[in-house]
């Protein structure tokens, strides 16, 4: 009787052993790494029209990617306030890259840098500054439709 607690003892302790050893290695080991340059999906390409309109002052084609019940509140004219508002505090766009999106289960936001470049008016040196774009879309139907954007 005394063999067996003793033998329950020990395989328990070897047991518990293998198990925090186990745990352990696991804490330590990192995830994989995903490394993605640009997605190639619906939903990026939907985001890079959006990007490409604004930066050429194409409301036309810019809000035609808004939903109809959303152009009612923002149409050419707030396109056309929203777009000079930016470009009188950052400047002209020049340049974009995509940085990332954010995976959540009912809508996706899209995160771009977007690049501009003004002139000092005290001493006409030219400058760029960035800015994060934030577009939100959702799927109606399986293709991307616009739910939100702003610049952060």
């Amino acid at each position: 009787m005394m063999l067996k607690r003793s033998l329950i003892a020990g395989l328990s302790l070897l047991a518990g052993i293998a198990l925090l050893t186990g745990c352990a290695i696991g804490i330590r080991e990192l995830p994989a790494e995903v490394r993605k340059t640009e997605p190639q999906g619906a939903d990026f390409e939907f985001c890079r029209k959006l990007v490409i309109a604004f930066m050429k002052n194409d409301a036309k084609t810019f809000l035609a990617h808004v939903p109809e019940e959303a152009r009612e509140k923002f149409n050419e004219k707030q396109f056309a306030a929203s777009r000079k508002a930016i470009i009188e505090s950052m400047g002209e766009p020049i340049s974009f890259r995509y940085v990332t999106s954010l995976e959540l289960t009912a809508f996706t936001p899209h995160i771009w840098k977007i690049r501009f470049q003004r002139t000092d008016p005290r001493n006409d040196k030219k400058f760029t500054s960035e800015a994060l774009f934030r577009i939100i879309t959702g799927k109606i139907n399986g293709k991307p439709v616009l739910i939100g954007f702003q610049f952060l």
